[in-house]
């Protein structure tokens, strides 16, 4: 169930909330909602109430098929913002990875500031653009690219979001099954292509959720990023 926490000043990422979070009259709205794991921020095909943003945490989004089956759609962590749609239904659902806090404003105060602030306009367009740049990334990771390409891929949008520097890995924050999900793939074959990359040297690997890289530029050519003459075939 989630809770309602207060934000406080020195929040790292409110600096972008304050721009969308109500007048000063309405502090009573400068909250935080803190969700469990697994717990969901909202559900495909529920009306629309507002947008978060996410402080802290990771979400999936993921999206039910006709025939039950679950594809993921992206993940979103620190300074992201979900549900900025203008449908009368979510098209898609957010479940919360990890423990997540996330700044709720409701639709009416963010459209408000859509009209009247340019500057809060131009970095929601920037969002959307980002946003649309993820879905052909996805498209074409799904479309054209190997298992081994898709993979070796993952791993860099993990690193690029994700690593942690004081440790120098990255914590992977989804199931296998997930990751599976996400790139079309079988359970198996995810597997598979974690452990090829692991035996060539080109990750370290020592817990299944953790991973740090070794050979970023061989991982680049596999996810076909770069040219490179050796090859591990899927």
């Amino acid at each position: 169930m989630n809770t309602i926490i207060p934000i406080p000043h020195s929040h790292p990422s409110v600096a972008l909330s304050q721009r969308v979070s109500l007048d000063n009259e309405d502090q009573s709205h400068r909250n935080a909602l803190r969700f469990d794991q697994n717990e969901h921020l909202f559900f495909q095909g529920d009306v629309p109430r507002g947008v978060y943003e996410i402080l802290s945490g990771t979400v999936i989004l993921y999206k039910v098929m006709a025939d039950g089956r679950r594809q993921i759609q992206s993940f979103a962590s620190a300074g992201d913002f979900l549900a900025m749609t203008f449908a009368d239904r979510h098209d898609i659902s957010a479940e919360a990875l990890t423990e997540v806090e996330a700044l709720f404003v409701p639709r009416a105060a963010f459209d408000r500031r859509l009209q009247e602030q340019a500057g809060f306009r131009r970095s929601v367009f920037t969002l959307i653009s980002k946003m649309l740049q993820d879905a052909h990334e996805q498209a074409l990771l799904l479309g054209r690219k190997c298992a081994m390409e898709r993979t070796a891929s993952f791993l860099i949008f993990l690193k690029e979001r994700f690593h942690e520097p004081s440790t120098g890995f990255t914590t992977i924050q989804m199931s296998r099954s997930d990751i599976a999900d996400y790139l079309g793939l079988t359970l198996e074959t995810v597997s598979r292509m974690m452990n090829k990359l692991k035996r060539s040297n080109v990750i370290d690997l020592p817990q299944p959720n953790t991973f740090r890289i070794l050979n970023m530029h061989r991982l680049l050519a596999l996810a076909g990023e770069v040219e490179d003459a050796d090859s591990l075939a899927a």
